[in-house]
């Protein structure tokens, strides 16, 4: 998933906004530390940025007010906050989806939201249900940004559209999933429940060791199903775009089974140090399908 999409208002199916911060630092760590960008400007915004999210947003739970279960009308862009934080921590703006509403106001990552059609002091959980709306009816949006206050009357589009265009669709449930997904799958994936940290794969999204590379996705042991299964996956990552999904059980990596192997072991089995191929064997609803591609860098 690409960094800053982990919080995008259209996720894929119950992914853990909670790693989303760990994202975003390893964001500003290739921006400032590997990219050949110099916009002294770019960097500083994004620094400010991080400073805002790790004041307001680290000591409790980390929410995006525009995250969403239902097809709903929504402006394109992300804010998040923590819960009970009131005026002294306001939601932050984390990512704007271009070509939206929100886009089109020029609303920019790192503005700070004072009020949403008149609510003041409000965070994350509260915004959420003002953010979201079963109309395309505007919302007005008062923020502060680098060059001061501004009121601003933002449009809405369909969550649904959003999907789409990042290769996803709404299942029945309301989450996202791959275009190509059948019923049976996004009715067996709604199913799964997430195991604790202890039983994932790559829990804080990608390998700690950040030289290593990975296949681009998380993954979770069930032990109530005695599988393995595909999750967490980045956006245009090497396994989504081989066409791997959520919740595809994993069969063998490179012929060896993952079964009875603890989450270290796993963690060797799927990455690697360097680009090498992977061929990763999945059961997708009583189906077999074989996925054969480079594990991407891990940074």
């Amino acid at each position: 998933m690409s960094v800053l999409g982990i919080l995008q208002q259209s996720s894929p199916p119950n992914i853990n906004k909670s790693k989303a911060l760990i994202d975003l630092l390893r964001f500003a760590d290739v921006t400032f530390a590997r990219s050949e960008l110099e916009d002294f400007d770019k960097r500083l915004a994004m620094s400010k940025l991080i400073f805002l999210v790790l004041l307001c947003c680290v000591p409790s739970a980390f929410v995006s007010a525009q995250d969403s279960g239902t097809d709903e009308y929504v402006t394109g862009m992300t804010v998040v906050g923590t819960p009970g934080a009131g005026p002294s921590c306001p939601l932050i703006v984390w990512f704007v989806e271009p070509d939206t509403p929100a886009a089109k106001n020029a609303i920019q990552p790192g503005d700070r939201v004072l009020a949403i059609d008149g609510h003041r002091g409000i965070d994350a959980a509260e915004a959420h249900p003002l953010l979201h709306s079963k109309n395309s009816n505007p919302v007005k949006l008062e923020l502060e940004g680098e060059h001061g206050t501004y009121t601003v009357t933002v449009g809405r589009v369909k969550e649904s559209i959003l999907l789409k265009r990042g290769g996803w669709k709404v299942g029945p449930d309301g989450n996202g999933y791959a275009q190509d997904a059948t019923d049976a799958e996004m009715k067996r994936v709604a199913t799964i429940k997430e195991p604790p940290a202890s039983d994932r794969v790559f829990d804080h999204h990608y390998p700690k060791n950040v030289e290593l590379y990975y296949p681009g996705f998380e993954a979770l042991v069930l032990q109530d199903r005695h599988e393995i299964v595909v999750w967490g996956m980045e956006d245009e990552g090497p396994a989504q775009k081989a066409g791997a999904h959520y919740g595809d059980a994993i069969i063998s990596v490179d012929g060896v089974s993952p079964q009875g192997k603890s989450v270290p072991e796993l963690e060797t089995l799927l990455s690697s140090s360097g680009p090498k191929a992977m061929t990763l064997v999945i059961n997708r609803d009583g189906v077999t399908k074989t996925f054969t591609f480079a594990r991407g860098s891990n940074g």
